[in-house]
């Protein structure tokens, strides 16, 4: 299957105002890590005692020529973003969200969700600099708006101020490439994914994160071809109880992406509804961090889902 190409199909939101929940999703990474006591990623209002503990091991820390090199290219993208009027009006969006209690639950919920522990562990590991990454990353972008209530949503919370108009939507790029059955339970290529099983491909093959094909199939799954290939890979055999690198089962991730059925069909085949995750939540912990999650109006399911 080397070589083959596929139509992408994004497991987020449909491409109808995909620019503006885009924009939405971009000024919301931002507020991810609100600025405060000059230095990077430290938050506003926070005690003093501990503020000074932290400027301390930070001080500390910049005495390593490669860390205060690492640190001040940060800064200084940064600040060049800063002198931009465009995201100096962004900035203050951002500012009226931080300081809305409703949005401070929702991002909160957010660091239970597997969905995003990619985008925590490397703004962990990276600081302020590794959001331009994910703020240039579309489909996280749509996600991450999604996930925080849509534009609605975020427009209210920071106070009706609306980002400028974006430029026009760039030339449609060349379909990716489609070389493992990650990549095909990505991209929703259900021919490759039977392809790939059929010529005795590993369906528990790992990405760096520790991912299998199923786990992809739940969390980028849209449609009739995602619950297509989530069943070929279940009756291909695939392995239930496999967890990525945060202990996260593939009900976990049914649950926390909110795909009813695939939470039946996981629970059908027996999956440990008891299990935890590297945060120590069940499955229906993670379905109740969020309100909107579709599986909080099956009342069946919930119940079924009850430790």
């Amino acid at each position: 299957m080397g070589g083959a190409t596929s139509t992408r199909n994004p497991g987020w939101g449909a491409a109808t105002g995909r620019a503006t929940t885009t924009r939405r999703g971009r000024a919301a990474v931002r507020m991810m890590l609100p600025p405060g006591g000059g230095m990077p990623g430290m938050p506003p209002n926070m005690d003093p005692k501990k503020m000074a503990e932290m400027q301390k091991a930070y001080a500390e820390a910049m005495k390593d020529p490669e860390t205060a090199k690492k640190v001040k290219a940060q800064m200084a993208q940064m600040q060049g973003m800063m002198s931009n009027p465009m995201v100096q009006q962004q900035m203050q969006a951002m500012n009226n969200m931080v300081a809305n209690p409703d949005m401070q639950k929702r991002i909160a919920s957010l660091k239970d969700d597997p969905a995003f522990a990619d985008f925590f562990d490397d703004l962990r590991k990276n600081g302020p600099g590794a959001m331009m990454k994910w703020a240039n990353d579309k489909d996280f972008l749509q996600r991450l708006n999604d996930a925080l209530g849509g534009e609605d949503a975020i427009r209210a919370a920071a106070g009706g101020i609306a980002p400028p108009e974006a430029a026009a939507a760039p030339a449609a790029v060349q379909a990716p490439e489609v070389e493992t059955l990650h990549d095909a339970a990505r991209y929703g290529d259900v021919e490759a994914v039977e392809d790939f099983i059929a010529v005795g491909k590993d369906i528990n093959a790992r990405d760096s994160s520790s991912r299998t094909p199923i786990h992809y199939a739940i969390a980028f799954g849209k449609g009739d071809a995602g619950e297509e290939i989530f069943n070929l890979l279940l009756e291909a055999g695939a392995d239930l109880t496999a967890t990525d690198e945060k202990k996260n089962t593939p009900l976990h991730y049914a649950c926390g992406y909110g795909k009813p059925f695939a939470v039946k069909a996981l629970l059908e085949k027996g999956c440990d509804k008891t299990a935890t995750n590297g945060t120590g939540k069940t499955p229906i912990e993670l379905v109740k961090l969020e309100p909107k999650n579709p599986i909080n109006n099956d009342v069946e399911l919930v119940g079924a889902l009850e430790v």
